[in-house]
């Protein structure tokens, strides 16, 4: 099922323009709506369990279908430089914790953990900037860091890299105790030319965009990041962002 969907996101990819794909996302969202609508009160009534578990897949590959058509406009808007910041306040305990809150379920279905270790107690608890952008990119490193942890912990530290009179530039780091990346690997992480062609690995579940998206979203937000891995270990991806005071 899910090969059938990721073989419809590549026609889409090369038969409809980006341009057009964004001006339809609303029309194919209708219809992705439509189905696990429909999936969830034919789940509601008398099934054989083959049954539900067909309805159940067919519910979760419309819902990855949907976080895969979100990373092509998302990628789409920054390349076309159509990624606008905000600048309003927000408070960025409430962000992060947000963020970790939201992957808690799926980390009880893996038995592994998922925390805040460290929060600088220098960073003032409201700043300036796009806390939606922010939370886009931590949840973009989140979930690979959950998706490749089979046994362990997910880590997330904040810290003050540099303080001026009216901005702050803060580092954040996502560790894990995964399965690790490859060096060959690491080369072409942030840099494949065509990460939607690149989703059928087995660990893999979605385009292989988040983290070119993230690394977009950095270099707007004006920071940087970068990544350690070994192999058996787990992985570190370090970036900062850059927010008003």
């Amino acid at each position: 099922m899910q090969h059938i969907y990721m073989g419809v996101i590549r026609s889409m990819v090369k038969n409809i323009g980006s341009s057009n794909l964004e001006n339809r996302s609303h029309e194919i969202r209708t219809f992705m709506t439509r189905i696990i609508g429909l999936t969830d009160l034919t789940l509601m009534t008398e099934l054989t369990e083959e049954q539900r578990d067909y309805l159940t897949t067919v519910k979760s590959s419309t819902k990855l279908l949907s976080q895969i058509l979100n990373d092509i406009l998302d990628h789409s808007k920054i390349q076309t430089a159509k990624s606008d910041l905000e600048k309003v306040p927000f408070d960025i305990w409430s962000t992060i914790y947000e963020v970790v809150d939201s992957f808690q379920v799926a980390v009880k279905r893996k038995n592994i953990s998922l925390r805040v270790d460290h929060i600088d107690k220098a960073i003032p608890k409201n700043l300036i900037g796009d806390s939606s952008k922010l939370k886009q990119i931590l949840i973009n490193l989140v979930s690979n860091s959950v998706r490749f942890t089979i046994n362990g912990e997910v880590t997330l530290t904040v810290d003050v890299e540099e303080q001026l009179q009216n901005t702050i530039l803060l580092k954040f780091m996502v560790a894990d105790t995964g399965i690790g990346i490859s060096e060959d690997q690491l080369v072409r992480l942030f840099s494949r030319s065509s990460p939607v062609d690149d989703y059928n690995s087995k660990e893999s579940s979605g385009t292989g965009l988040g983290l070119i998206i993230s690394k977009k979203l950095v270099e707007l937000m004006n920071g940087n990041i970068y990544l350690e891995s070994k192999v058996g270990v787990g992985s570190k991806v370090c970036f900062t962002v850059e927010f008003g005071v």
